[in-house]
């Protein structure tokens, strides 16, 4: 292997730890969001219904 192919191979590396660390970043963050959404519906829901 050249240094040419050395240096693609590290790029490569790279670029998919930070597409990888992106997507779970994402993943997450809107798992979270979600969860703080289904929370405020609860929250807004009268406890007792329509009393």
């Amino acid at each position: 292997m050249n240094h040419e192919h050395s240096v693609l191979a590290a790029y490569l590396l790279t670029f998919a730890v930070v597409v990888t660390a992106t997507l779970k970043v994402w993943l997450s963050g809107r798992r979270y969001r979600r969860q703080i959404e289904a929370l405020a519906a609860a929250r807004r829901r009268p406890i007792g219904g329509d009393c």
